[in-house]
């Protein structure tokens, strides 16, 4: 019997890690959206192998990307995943029960705990800190708001109480250190493109502290310590993605307003 509920993915050359993600969902979701910004590998062969609907949508962020996969779904209820996403047995279990019955009307949504979890289990990453996400929400009383260039993708709860699953969301998250480069490159240009856009100031304070401060939080917080030389090579590419998200705002900004200067004269 299927569930009421969409599950959506944003994805682009995913064809290692979307077959387990689709396995966990293929057999219940009511329907499966997958919007592709432009895969060369096997992604939407897998896709339509496991049922779902594939659909092409060039990049424009994170928060477009989702939003639009959101507005393709037919059930108010939809589950946003990525591809590097697995749910736990347990995890399933607990949505098949909360949705085996009409859900009360005033949830808007579900808070789900993500945990790391390496596709191999060779791999020297495995300490990280697990956090509480809203992915399952109901598109009339949640949305995520589609600014373009914007990596803002969580939704935002318009009305209603957000209540926490029991069972976990097995992330997947990083393959190796040139992929995780790779990735976090893109997305500190796509930050730093938005932030000049909104004319966000960086003061050169603020770049001088960000890369420590944040070395220490992924570090010791986030326990990268305990991952040893792994973790310590994980912090610091993770700190210099906040810090050069910053470097390049200001970069952009300070080229236009030499554009601006050059215009008037």
């Amino acid at each position: 019997m299927k569930l009421p509920l969409s599950v959506y993915y944003i994805t682009l050359n995913e064809e290692l890690r979307l077959p387990e993600s689709l396995a966990k969902v293929a057999g219940w979701a009511d329907e499966i959206i997958v919007v592709d910004s432009g895969s060369t590998d096997r992604t939407r062969e897998i896709a339509e192998a496991a049922g779902a609907r594939f659909v092409h949508n060039d990049w424009e962020g994170f928060a477009c990307q989702k939003a639009f996969a959101a507005s393709l779904c037919r059930n108010d209820w939809v589950l946003d995943l990525d591809a590097d996403e697995v749910l736990s047995d347990k995890l399933v279990r607990t949505v098949k029960e909360v949705f085996s019955k009409p859900v009360d009307a005033d949830i808007a949504g579900f808070r789900m705990r993500w945990v790391l979890s390496q596709p191999d289990s060779r791999h020297p990453f495995r300490h990280d800190k697990s956090k509480k996400i809203l992915r399952l929400y109901n598109r009339k009383m949640a949305a995520i708001e589609a600014q373009k260039g914007s990596n803002d993708d969580r939704p935002r709860v318009k009305s209603g109480r957000v209540v926490d699953l029991e069972g976990d969301v097995l992330h997947r998250t990083l393959i190796s250190l040139e992929q995780m480069e790779r990735k976090y490159c893109q997305l500190s240009s796509e930050q730093a493109r938005f932030m000049a856009e909104k004319g966000r100031k960086i003061s050169s304070a603020r770049l001088f502290v960000e890369f420590p401060l944040k070395f220490l939080k992924y570090y010791l917080l986030h326990r990268q310590i305990l991952n040893g030389w792994f973790g310590l090579s994980v912090a610091i590419t993770a700190a210099n993605r906040n810090f050069m998200r910053l470097a390049k705002a200001r970069e952009l900004q300070m080229l236009a307003a030499l554009d601006k200067e050059r215009a008037r004269k």
